[in-house]
């Protein structure tokens, strides 16, 4: 039988509806859309159910929530069979506590890349840089009337901050030690259990590290690159024999 479809064009599949994966397309911007989706990508977590699935990335793994997202720096459990990391809320970054009521909840995956995934929270005006391979979580807040909240599971042993106000360092319970630095001075409060408040509203980039082994030594290296931070990530297989990772800041 002739194909009605002209000559040239290209081939579009048909469209299903899966009664087991939902439309991943809600999670996408529209943007986005005009191209073919990923398809068992690194971030493929955050588009299936409710987008509310704790993706791996490497070294943390990163839960997404309504106005949210919770950073786990987690801990090897092994045996025999098999090989675990679990999620633990080490660190939340949310919103307002009053966010706009007519933006979407839900986080929107306005760009990726081989290597990075960003996501967009209209409701609380923040922004992830999610990129693989880093040391940092990046934040970017867009509204100077936004009110930061970063909050644990854990009771904070102590929190301290720099003359300038622009680097913090949170001591756990657990033995983690988190650094968060900020591109602008930012008032950050300890409440005097587990919720460091932001006093007054904030515009600019916040960033979070874990503190690896709560080892002062490192503590330089993360300073020296604090204020440099990637936005996506590519692998590119140009060169013979070759494999090299090229991120842009």
């Amino acid at each position: 039988m002739a194909s009605s479809r002209p000559k040239n064009a290209p081939f579009l599949f048909p469209t299903f509806n899966s009664s087991v994966l939902p439309d991943p397309s809600r999670f996408f911007s529209h943007d986005l859309l005009s191209a073919p989706l990923p398809t068992n990508s690194f971030f493929q977590n955050f588009t299936l159910k409710n987008g509310d699935q704790a993706e791996y990335f490497h070294p943390y793994i990163i839960k997404s929530s309504e106005s949210s997202i919770s950073i786990s720096y987690p801990s090897l459990s092994h045996n025999s069979a098999f090989i675990y990391e679990a999620f633990n809320a080490d660190i939340t970054i949310s919103g307002s506590d009053e966010p706009d009521q007519h933006s979407r909840k839900t986080h929107l995956i306005s760009s990726f890349s081989d290597l990075g995934v960003t996501l967009d929270f209209p409701s609380s005006n923040l922004r992830f840089f999610l990129v693989r391979g880093s040391p940092f979580v990046t934040c970017s807040v867009s509204s100077g009337n936004s009110s930061i909240k970063i909050s644990t599971i854990h009771a904070v042993l102590s929190f301290t901050g720099n003359s300038s106000s622009t680097k913090y360092t949170a001591k756990l319970n657990n033995n983690q030690t988190w650094l968060i630095y900020a591109s602008s001075p930012i008032n950050l409060v300890n409440d005097g259990g587990s919720s460091i408040n932001c006093g007054g509203g904030f515009s600019g980039i916040i960033r979070i590290a874990v503190l690896p082994d709560s080892n002062p030594d490192f503590e330089s290296i993360l300073d020296r690159f604090s204020c440099c931070y990637p936005i996506s990530g590519d692998a590119d297989f140009t060169k013979p024999f070759a494999l090299e990772y090229k991120w842009e800041k």
